[in-house]
Order: structure tokens, then C-alpha cells, then sequence
């Protein structure tokens, strides 16, 4: 009959002492036998330290790999973000540099003209093609009134941008010289010749009423002519345009049906998607 369970358990107990005091001897041991043992027992362990170390370098490197991926993602947005520090203020300084060169023309325009000027900003646009209207920062109150024409600065000099239409209190809208309702008398500086600026869709002009025996040429310059025409004959009233404003200049020539007059294509003088400052002409003389 087998002993008590707590009998075998302590011999059990015994027995698993035993067997590691015996390996412990056995492995300090410096015998020749035991010394042999020991390195037939490491030799049998080397492919599993192999494995084991293998494996540990694997995870070293996987977790170094992901420590990696994390710097350079954290690297890339830094650099995103700088350099999308950087675009915005190149896009301010050039913005300035516009603004600056389109200011220093108008102040040039405020000593060049001798006429009695007022700087506006253009707060407001017409959004499509079909009409040209702006809206300014100024108006009665700062002495504007209906009529009165408006300049800007192209290529060192004044150029017509248009006229006051309409005045409130503190703001004014002007019709720009390209809107299909205006109507400039106009002068070709190199011909002398007269004809009819008119604003067209699209922000274009045409020179109309030019007899053809003015012999226009492409590149010539037009300019306002300081004269209003009437069909009954000579005009008394004092043109709403000071003389000698650059309006546009000469791109094509087209001879009109009947033979005696042509029409001149004109490129602006001032690119107006682009004019953001003019100079209103509060009062001039002609002489």
C-alpha cells in the first residue's frame, strides 16, 4: 500500500533538491568529465542562444524602425509647417512690393499732373464681365461729386481709369473706361487722328469713327483728347476728361464697311483686375 500523499510529496520534494544540487556540483565541477559535459551541453544550446539572440535583435530592430518612422514623420510636419510659414510670407512681401510700386506711381502722378487729387482705395467689384463698376473708400463728405474722372499710374504716367457714377456719403462707385457704357473722345498721339474710345465685354476697348485717312498704325498710343464731339458740329462744353491721359494702345486695325472710317482695337493702358489704388481728379483746368 502506497504511503501518505504528504509522504510523497516531501520525497518528491527531496528528490527535485537533490537534482539540482547535483547539476550545480556537476556544473562548477573542473573535472574532465564534467568539463566535457559542460561543452557538450553549451554546444547543444548554441542554435537555441542563436535563435533567442536573433529574435531579440529582430525586435530591437522592428522597434528601432517604428522610433524612426515616428522622428521622420514628426521632422516632415515641422518642415510642412516652416514652409508653409515661408510661402505666406513671400506672398506678403511680394503683395507689399506691389502695393509699394503702385503707391510710388501715384505719388509720382500727385506732383506730375498739377491737379488737385484725392488717393482712393477700390473696396468693391463687379463679379462678372458684363458691367465694370468698382466701388471706392471715399465720397461726398470727402468732396467727390458725380463726373468727376479718376487715374491711375501706368508706366510712370496718368492713365484714365474711369468716372465717378454715383456718390454716397462716405463711398462712390466708378464706371471703369473698359464698362461697354463708356465713351472717351480720344487723340492718336502720333496721328493727331480723333476717334471714340468705347468699352467693350471682356474688359476690352475699341477706337471707333477714325477716318481711314488717318492712317493709324499698330503701337501707336492713344490719349484722351480733352474735347467732346457733337454731331450738329463744333462742342462748347468743356470735356469731362483732362488732356493727354493715356487710355490704351494700338493691337489691331479693322477697316468698317464702308470704307471711309476703321476701328482701332486698343490694349488698356492699366490692367485693371490688377489696379487696386487710384487718384480721383477733384478739379483741373484745361487749357
Amino acid at each position: 500500500m502506497s504511503g501518505s500523499p504528504h509522504r510523497r510529496s516531501r520525497s518528491g520534494l527531496w528528490f527535485a533538491s537533490f537534482t539540482v544540487v547535483s547539476l550545480l556540483l556537476l556544473l562548477t565541477s573542473r573535472t574532465e568529465p564534467t568539463i566535457a559535459l559542460q561543452d557538450a551541453a553549451a554546444r547543444a544550446m548554441d542554435p537555441v542562444r542563436s535563435v533567442l539572440a536573433g529574435a531579440t535583435e529582430g525586435v530591437a530592430d522592428l522597434f528601432a524602425a517604428v522610433g524612426e518612422i515616428d522622428r521622420l514623420r514628426t521632422e516632415n510636419d515641422r518642415l510642412r509647417s516652416e514652409l508653409a510659414g515661408a510661402e505666406q510670407r513671400l506672398a506678403e512681401l511680394r503683395e507689399a512690393a506691389v502695393e509699394n510700386e503702385e503707391l510710388r506711381g501715384l505719388l509720382g502722378l500727385t506732383t506730375s499732373l498739377e491737379m488737385d487729387l484725392l488717393p482712393v482705395r477700390i473696396t468693391g467689384r463687379d463679379a462678372g464681365n458684363f458691367t465694370w463698376d468698382v466701388g471706392i473708400d471715399a465720397g461726398s463728405a470727402d468732396g467727390l461729386a458725380v463726373g468727376m474722372p479718376v487715374v491711375g499710374s501706368a508706366v510712370g504716367r496718368g492713365a484714365l481709369a474711369g468716372t465717378v457714377v454715383a456718390v454716397a456719403s462716405d463711398t462712390a462707385t466708378v464706371r471703369l473706361v473698359v464698362d461697354p457704357r463708356s465713351r472717351v473722345v480720344a487723340l492718336d498721339q502720333q496721328t493727331r487722328a480723333l476717334g471714340l474710345v468705347q468699352g467693350q465685354l471682356g474688359g476690352q476697348l475699341v477706337m471707333v469713327q477714325v477716318r481711314v485717312t488717318d492712317a493709324l498704325v499698330v503701337g501707336d498710343t492713344i490719349v484722351t483728347a480733352g474735347l467732346t464731339l457733337s454731331e450738329a458740329g463744333p462742342a462748347t462744353a468743356r470735356s469731362p476728361y483732362p488732356r493727354g491721359l493715356l487710355i490704351g494702345t494700338v493691337v489691331a486695325l479693322q477697316q468698317d464697311a464702308n470704307a471711309l472710317t476703321e476701328t482701332a482695337f486698343l490694349r488698356p493702358a492699366l490692367d485693371f483686375e490688377q489696379t487696386d489704388r487710384l487718384l480721383v481728379i477733384l478739379n483741373f483746368t484745361q487749357d
